[in-house]
């Protein structure tokens, strides 16, 4: 198992959740390649389980506990192949050889990782009304497939929640400002009849379930007061029930366009079955600006519910209820810095890797419609942090899948720092495999050019964001402390003279490879001077 994960923060969790347990303590000192394998399928499958039962609970009981961790063996092979789906360097796969191995599994995912997830995964409204919009982003990631329901090919069917959460992320219904216009433009209908018309030849119950929406995108008069909807007027007027009317009229229209690779749309029925399924949710995810006053207050009502929710986000490597006490865990020799930045700069964090994610996973179903979104960001896109590369105009291909842009990339060994601090660089290309330095760079990139009141945030102060990624993404080591002033001012250095040789490269072949890890650190290191 690599370094960078055995000082994953995930291991400070793990043993804040057992406690004086000594059982579970010699299971986390002993089995941390079983544990960090199990972990993320325990996770999908905890999401597979809710959608098997059409109910997402208020955590998981503990008489369920071991029905739950039954479904995940049984259908490990399963998870395994929907959790690595886009991932090139999949990970070895588990194989139960014996009783022995699938008895211990069992007792890891059911003592441990099970009580771990209910700890750290499920979030009161107070706890995520600052992160609505990642988790409207991160869900589409979580949701997208449902082992429960196999098609006629033995392909996984698209999870019943999946083309609504895909319509909230198209819309970007949270922003009402514009809200009209960008349904009219992801919705041409042309663009919709000329989808309806070609591809796979539709079911006859598909072709039954939309013939009134086929009606209302031939019917000029309906259409237009069906678009009116989703005017600023009329949208602050709805509340969260008239709302989702709307959007699962316009999910139907989501499903035309996402035709091919959607088995039988017919599965959003009368939406009862997704509201109820949803329905924790929806109130942030719809109706946000009703939710939240002006100081980022809750609502009474919320304030006081003891619904929670499942957070899309696995909170394995990265989880900010862990991290500011790790840090008090290790007294003074821990970099002094502010909560509240640091808890800032996590959301940023989570903000704009979903968004990336979300952006990846959009374009493989419809990328014509997302060709538009990045063709108007196309220097961001494009030259800056080069996820994508234009094959003409305006028409792109990914140069990277949403599972390779992961927390998993980013992480932090405590040897690979000290390594790097300790190497003699002379020019740019010395830096070509120097992969801490590289990783920390692309983080910034990335934090600086997805959202930019990053800067701001942080003070235009480079340092700050350098220390706060440091801080985010390790290493946690158990028995030391690593994140000292010291260490971190040391690697520091390193990469601001990195950002000096990039600054003063004379080939622009060489420069170019920097581009996506330095040029934006580069910019907020000039705006010091």
């Amino acid at each position: 198992m690599k370094d960078l994960y055995k000082q994953s923060i995930f291991w400070y969790g793990l043993h804040k959740v057992a406690e004086e347990n000594a059982e579970l303590k010699y299971y986390i000192t002993t089995q941390k390649e079983l544990i960090t394998f199990l972990y993320p399928i325990t996770f999908t499958g905890i999401v597979q389980y809710f959608l098997y039962k059409n109910l997402i609970s208020n955590e998981i009981e503990i008489s369920e506990h071991n029905t739950l961790t039954n479904y995940i063996i049984n259908n490990f092979d399963m998870l395994y192949k929907i959790k690595y789906r886009y991932v090139k360097e999949k990970p070895k796969k588990l194989v139960f050889k014996t009783e022995e191995t699938i008895d211990l599994a069992k007792q890891v995912i059911s003592n441990l990782l099970i009580p771990y997830v209910n700890e750290y995964c499920f979030k009161k409204y107070d706890e995520w009304k600052d992160t609505y919009k990642s988790f409207i982003r991160e869900s589409l990631s979580i949701f997208e497939y449902d082992i429960n329901h196999v098609s006629d090919d033995n392909s996984f069917k698209t999870s019943l929640p999946y083309p609504f959460i895909f319509t909230l992320n198209l819309i970007k219904n949270y922003d009402i400002k514009g809200l009209y216009q960008r349904v009219f433009k992801c919705y041409q209908k042309d663009v919709l009849l000329r989808k309806y018309r070609s591809g796979r030849d539709w079911k006859p119950k598909e072709l039954e379930y939309l013939t009134e929406t086929y009606e209302l995108i031939q019917n000029d008069e309906e259409w237009t007061i069906f678009l009116s909807n989703f005017s600023s007027t009329k949208w602050e007027a709805f509340n969260t029930r008239e709302r989702y009317k709307a959007l699962l009229q316009l999910t139907k229209l989501t499903t035309i366009l996402m035709k091919e690779e959607i088995t039988a749309v017919t599965m959003l029925d009368d939406g009862e079955d997704l509201y109820n399924l949803i329905e924790s949710y929806l109130p942030l995810f719809l109706s946000s600006d009703k939710e939240i006053d002006k100081n980022k207050k809750l609502k009474l009502h919320l304030r006081n519910s003891n619904n929670k929710v499942l957070s899309p986000f696995n909170s394995q490597h990265i989880n900010g209820e862990l991290l500011i006490p790790y840090a008090k865990s290790k007294g003074e020799r821990f970099i002094d810095f502010n909560e509240n930045t640091l808890m800032e700069c996590l959301e940023i964090t989570k903000y704009t890797f979903s968004k990336l994610r979300s952006l990846l996973l959009a374009h493989e179903y419809i990328p014509q419609v997302i060709d538009n979104k990045i063709a108007f960001k196309k220097k961001l896109f494009v030259n800056v942090l080069n996820i994508f590369e234009e094959i003409k105009e305006n028409k792109f291909k990914q140069k990277i899948s949403m599972e390779n842009i992961t927390e998993h990339d980013f992480l932090l060994s405590e040897e690979e720092i000290v390594e790097t601090i300790n190497k003699q660089q002379n020019s740019l290309s010395d830096y070509k495999n120097e992969n801490t330095l590289l990783k920390i760079g692309r983080v910034i990139n990335i934090l600086l050019g997805v959202e930019p009141k990053t800067a701001k945030i942080m003070g235009y102060d480079l340092f700050e964001l350098f220390k706060m990624v440091i801080i985010i993404y390790g290493p946690h080591p158990l028995d030391h402390t690593f994140q000292t002033y010291d260490n971190i001012k040391a690697l520091y250095v390193k990469f601001t003279k990195m950002l000096d040789y990039y600054e003063s490269e004379q080939n622009e072949e060489i420069r170019k490879e920097f581009i996506p890890y330095l040029e934006l650190p580069t910019k907020l290191k000039n705006w010091e001077k």
